[in-house]
C-alpha cells in the first residue's frame, strides 16, 4: 500500500509540474509574439498618411497659378447718356453717348488705349423750330486696372481733341455753329467677369472741353472768336463691355 501511495504521489507531483510549466510557457510565448505584431499594426497608418497630402498639393497649385487677365489687344465699346453741366447745359437735356476704347493690355494693372466718343446733344427748342448738335472726341485714354475677386475697378485720365457742330432753323432763320479745341478728363468704372477675358459693367466719363475757336454762321455771314470762350463740361454714364 505504501508503494502504491508513493507512486500515486509521484505521479501527482509530476502532473502538477507539467501543468505549471505549460502555464508559464504561454505568457512567455505571447510576450515574444507582441513585438512582431506592433510594426504590422503601425505600417498601414504610415502608408496612408502621405496619400491625401500628395493629392491636395497639385489642386491648390493649379488654382493659384491660373491667370486672371490676358495680355494683348482689348476693346471697350460703350453706350449711354451724356449731360452738359453748368452754364453750357442751359437749354440742353440728356442725350445719346456712343464710345469706344481700343488698345493693348500691357500688364495686369495697366492698358493703353485710344478713345473715341460721340455725343448727341438734346437741345430744347420752341415749337416750329428744329436744332441739332453733335460733339466728337478723339483722345488718349490709359486705364489702371484693379482686379478683385468678383469685380474689376478701372480708372484713368484722358486727353485729346474735339469738334463741336450745331445747327438750328426757325422763323426763316438758319444758324450753324462749330468749334474745336482740346479735351481733358477722367474715366472710372466697375466691370464684372462673365467668362474668360470678357467683362461687363458701367463707366463714368467726365470731359472738360476747352475751345480754341468758335464760329457762328447766320444768314450767310460768319463770326469767329478765340478769346473769352467758356469751357464745356460734360458728364456721361455708359454701359460698357471689356472684350
Amino acid at each position: 500500500m505504501r508503494s502504491n501511495s508513493a507512486c500515486a504521489m509521484s505521479a501527482l507531483v509530476a502532473a502538477l509540474g507539467l501543468v505549471s510549466a505549460r502555464a508559464t510557457a504561454k505568457p512567455a510565448a505571447a510576450e515574444a509574439a507582441e513585438p512582431a505584431t506592433e510594426p504590422a499594426a503601425s505600417a498601414p497608418g504610415a502608408a496612408t498618411q502621405p496619400t491625401p497630402r500628395v493629392a491636395a498639393v497639385p489642386a491648390q497649385g493649379a488654382g493659384a497659378t491660373r491667370p486672371t487677365w490676358e495680355e494683348g489687344f482689348m476693346l471697350v465699346p460703350m453706350i449711354g447718356i451724356n449731360s452738359l453741366q453748368g452754364d453750357s447745359g442751359r437749354g440742353a437735356g440728356p442725350g445719346l453717348r456712343l464710345g469706344l476704347l481700343a488698345g493693348s493690355r500691357l500688364s495686369e494693372l495697366l492698358s493703353l488705349n485710344i478713345g473715341l466718343a460721340f455725343d448727341v446733344v438734346n437741345l430744347d427748342v420752341p415749337p416750329g423750330a428744329s436744332a441739332s448738335r453733335f460733339i466728337f472726341d478723339l483722345g488718349f485714354n490709359p486705364l489702371f486696372h484693379f482686379p478683385l475677386q468678383k469685380l474689376d475697378i478701372v480708372a484713368g485720365p484722358l486727353a485729346g481733341v474735339f469738334v463741336d457742330h450745331g445747327s438750328a432753323t426757325g422763323a426763316g432763320v438758319s444758324v450753324d455753329t462749330w468749334a474745336y479745341g482740346w479735351t481733358a478728363g477722367v474715366n472710372a468704372g466697375v466691370l464684372f467677369p462673365v467668362g474668360g477675358k470678357a467683362r461687363v459693367g458701367g463707366l463714368a466719363n467726365f470731359y472738360l472741353r476747352n475751345p480754341f475757336k468758335v464760329c457762328v454762321s447766320a444768314n450767310g455771314r460768319d463770326t469767329c472768336t478765340s478769346s473769352g470762350v467758356d469751357s464745356v463740361k460734360t458728364l456721361a454714364l455708359s454701359l460698357a463691355a471689356l472684350l
